[in-house]
């Protein structure tokens, strides 16, 4: 196993080249200046020093105390010329994981680097642990957001608390610009934020969105950067691009910097941006879920105003081609027309026949959902409706004359409530017709004006034999009398030459009902 970026910091000579010459298969810096020390365990990434106790002007001891303090997970070994207890005592309290006594033993040696490497990766995950599993509970105030806004605004507050950066903002990618816009930022003009758009793959934040990997850039390691030129400004002196990724693709970038001469980011920052960011993309996710049922609701709940329950569903969920929504379909046509109304308008204050229209159609409407039938329109005093879609029905054409039926008697009722009030209302009745046949289903009209409605030859047959009906009677076509004769009695009216339609219709004439079970 190799073991990179150990620091060893000594004076001697000798023990220099044994320690390397034991470690010949492993990667060892060093240094003679305890002063050198922090600055390459910060940009080698050192997990283990071996340190020789007696340096010039300090201990080496005291050295790994200072250097740990900034790397709590680094383990040590202590290079002395002599082992007692009380020294093994005190270097394992500080937190050494051994003494290492001159000369070298290369075998000792290694045993040792291999127990403190190992001691230092078990450090660094529980250290890392401990700092990153306090970061879930931003959780609950990132999912109490209600709106994109509010998860954006905490993402800054949040990076803001955990890294105390000077300059923060979140860019996210506008499919309507086709770029990166600012839309959310901490220590930036306003006018910059708002003139700043980025192509995918422009400067630093632009990279980073179309690559999808994260970028950390320190003044002192800036060189070694692509992106070196675009980081000339001396007010940064350290800097990180992390993309923020909402089901599996990148939507935005994550840009902190700061101005302080000795601050640096690190892969500990890569690790918390990962955790906040995962849960900023949660909480927009979960905005976007709100958003999207509450619109559904609200425009279901439009449709249901307009349509039956289920023909707003099946608007609902075909998409976005509304006006291709379109079948040939066999159902049953059902056609009801109050008569004598016109008389009425002219006899009525506007308001009180619109008042009684409102009580017949609530009526006319609730029977029909609850035969599961589909209201088509309300068409002045008439209605349109159908059965057999969009709900399938076992037998369409009973359950239509059922509804027939209930309709003419529940305006019976309501007449006469009218008529105690009104004598007017004593002229009024209804005539229903229902036939059945192939029509098209659909929308008909255009991107900006639809209508989901029946066209076909049944729709003319049902409107013209429901004026042919005396007062009181339903009329039905044979086709349907077929399905319903077991359970009514049934009386045949004769053909009729209806406008509009070629043939003769034979029409009949619905009586009293025998039996009926409900299909």
């Amino acid at each position: 196993m190799k073991f990179n970026n150990i620091l060893l910091i000594t004076t001697d000579e000798s023990d220099i080249k044994d320690i390397k010459e034991a470690l010949i298969e492993h990667e060892v810096l060093t240094t003679e200046s305890p002063a050198d020390a922090p600055s390459i365990c910060a940009n080698e990434d050192v997990y283990l020093v071996i340190v020789e106790e007696e340096l010039l002007g300090r201990s080496g001891s005291q050295l790994f105390v200072d250097l740990r303090n900034a790397r709590p997970w680094m383990s040590g070994l202590l290079l002395t010329e002599k082992v007692d207890e009380e020294l093994l005592r005190r270097a394992l309290d500080i937190g050494f994981t051994g003494l290492l006594e001159k000369p070298i033993d290369p075998v000792k040696l290694l045993k040792r680097i291999y127990r403190a490497m190992e001691s230092a990766r078990l450090l660094e995950e529980n250290t890392r642990l401990r700092t990153l599993l306090p970061l879930y509970s931003f959780g609950e105030q990132f999912l109490s957001s209600t709106s994109e806004q509010e998860v954006f605004d905490g993402l800054i507050d949040i990076v803001v608390e955990e890294t105390g950066a000077s300059r923060i903002s979140v860019m996210w990618y506008k499919e309507e610009e086709g770029c990166l816009r600012i839309v959310a930022s901490r220590g930036i003009d306003a006018d910059l934020v708002e003139s700043i758009r980025l192509q995918p793959g422009d400067q630093v934040a632009g990279w980073v969105y179309q690559k999808g990997e994260p970028v950390i850039l320190n003044r002192d390691s800036q060189e070694q950067s692509i992106f070196a030129p675009l980081l000339q400004r001396m007010e940064i002196s350290a800097a990180v691009s992390f993309p923020i990724t909402m089901r599996g693709k990148i939507q935005g970038v994550l840009n902190i910097s700061q101005s302080e001469e000795e601050a640096r980011f690190s892969e500990a920052d890569i690790e918390m941006l990962a955790v906040v960011t995962s849960q900023a993309a949660m909480a927009l996710a979960n905005v976007s879920f709100r958003t999207v049922l509450q619109e559904k609701t609200r425009v279901r709940t439009l449709f249901e105003q307009y349509v039956a329950p289920e023909v707003a569903e099946l608007l609902i969920s075909s998409g976005s081609d509304l006006v291709g929504l379109g079948e040939i379909k066999n159902v049953t046509v059902f056609f009801a027309d109050i008569r004598e109304s016109t008389t009425l308008v002219q006899r009525l204050d506007l308001k009180e026949l619109r008042s009684f229209l409102n009580e017949f159609f609530q009526i006319f409407t609730e029977i029909i959902f609850e035969s599961r039938g589909t209201v088509d329109k309300f068409m002045g005093d008439a209605v349109l409706a159908i059965f057999g879609a969009p709900i399938e029905l076992e037998n369409q054409n009973l359950s239509a004359v059922q509804t027939a039926v209930d309709i003419r008697e529940q305006f019976e009722k309501l007449r006469m409530k009218w008529v105690a009030r009104r004598e007017d209302f004593s002229i009024i009745d209804i005539a229903i017709g229902v036939t059945c046949g192939d029509v098209f289903l659909g929308n008909v009209g255009s991107s900006h004006r639809f209508d989901y409605t029946v066209i076909g030859t049944p729709v003319n047959i049902a409107q013209r034999i429901a004026a042919a009906s005396p007062s009181g009677h339903i009329h039905i076509t044979r086709e349907v009398n077929e399905y319903i004769e077991p359970y009514f009695d049934i009386v045949e009216v004769g053909s009729m030459r209806l406008r509009g339609v070629e043939k003769l219709v034979p029409v009949y004439s619905v009586g009293q009902e025998k039996f009926f079970s409900k299909k």
